[in-house]
């Protein structure tokens, strides 16, 4: 039996190794062409610097790519020992079908728990370290940190949003400042801006936004929209400098994003609060607890379900048998698609009456009930 298991071990990683790896690329590619190649290209990094952000990049794609090419690996590899009679041989000898595909389950969950540490502790802290090279290059030029065509909110308190950037400019340019209970306070619209870093008379570090054909709308207080601005201004040219508001345990210029907090920061997170205001309500204090615990318990899914998507590929291979390597591999995406989907469906909830962090564990379950089911079928015969 040992040497049986070796050899379906064997199989099973080399595939699933191979598959992962052309997953890894994929993502990776992705992400160095969207955030690498740009900060190269303008000048905010230096080549050094982008081959350091390139590996910074590994530990965050990792956890999405082990699932896809584990399930693609398995799908190639049982449905290979299928066509070719192997596991029709095994069954004959009397080997059943759990059994053979028993080391393999365990295996997988072995990888679950690496997944899961790379989740909770390795992803988010490379993704932290990622944004602060960024921002030790760019420290003197805070435009350097904005992507154009995207919401920016690197600047706590603060959004920022420009369609296109050449250089130290941004065109197009659009701020919007916001209280602490998220509530747009002010909003500023600009052809073009240049942001800068510099301190006031009172020495507290501010954002200096120099600004053409701008445009400027102030809420008044008690409103909650700006359909009726206390006041509206327009210049030609103007500056406006912004307070920067930091954490207390960041030098940074950058609020640590919910995706870029280790498992144990988020767990402290929910017990004293993340974004609440000064006097929250008990609303609010839920609904900051719920986004802390849905986000944890996210990446707890993603690692379960290196299992429950191993467990759903050994009946589905043998139940299609071989298939052409397109084919497995499609199979696969489908499948791992329809998860993340189902997955991120649960995370869209916004009331803590429907436990959202609950929810997202509901694909993982699906997934194990569909596999024990299929398993049985393709058991009997």
């Amino acid at each position: 039996m040992r040497l049986l298991d070796r050899h379906v071990l064997r199989e099973c990683a080399i595939a699933s190794a191979l598959a992962t790896a052309a997953f890894v690329f994929v993502l990776l590619a992705g992400n160095v062409i969207q955030m690498v190649l740009g900060a190269v290209s303008s000048g905010q990094v230096t080549p050094w610097e982008a081959c350091e952000l390139i590996l910074l990049l590994f530990p965050t794609v990792l956890p999405y790519a082990l699932p896809m090419g584990i399930l693609t690996g398995l799908l190639l590899t049982f449905g290979r020992m299928g066509a070719d009679g192997e596991i029709t041989a095994m069954k004959a000898s009397g080997i059943s079908l759990w059994r053979i595909a028993a080391p393999v389950w365990t295996v997988a969950a072995v990888v679950a728990l690496g997944a899961l540490w790379l989740n909770l502790e390795a992803g988010p802290a490379s993704e932290d370290d990622f944004q602060k090279v960024l921002l030790g290059s760019t420290q003197l030029t805070p435009a350097g940190l904005i992507q154009p065509g995207k919401l920016n909110r690197q600047f706590k308190g603060l959004l920022i949003r420009a369609e296109e950037k050449e250089g130290e400019i941004l065109k197009r340019f659009h701020l919007w400042q916001v209280d602490d209970r998220g509530q747009v306070v002010q909003s500023v619209r600009a052809k073009e801006a240049k942001l800068s870093k510099s301190t006031d008379v009172a020495g507290r570090s501010v954002l200096r936004i120099e600004m053409r054909d701008a445009s400027m709308t102030t809420r008044p207080g008690g409103d909650d929209t700006l359909a009726h601005p206390e006041s509206f201004v327009s210049a030609k040219q103007t500056i406006l400098e912004v307070p920067l508001s930091q954490r207390p345990d960041e030098k940074g210029t950058y609020m640590k994003k919910l995706r870029m907090m280790t498992g144990g920061e988020l767990l402290a997170a929910m017990d004293a609060g993340w974004r609440l205001p000064e006097h929250p309500t008990a609303e609010q204090r839920a609904t900051d607890r719920m986004m802390l615990a849905v986000q944890f318990m996210f990446r707890v899914s993603t690692a379960i379900s290196v299992l429950s998507l191993t467990m759903l590929a050994v009946p589905l291979a043998v139940s299609v048998g071989r298939s052409e390597t397109s084919v497995s591999a499609g199979l696969a995406l489908g499948v791992a698609l329809t998860y993340y989907l189902l997955t991120s469906m649960a995370t869209w909830v916004k009331d803590p009456a429907w436990c959202p962090e609950i929810l997202v564990l509901v694909p993982n379950i699906l997934l194990a009930v569909i596999a024990c089911l299929l398993m049985r079928k393709a058991a009997r015969y």
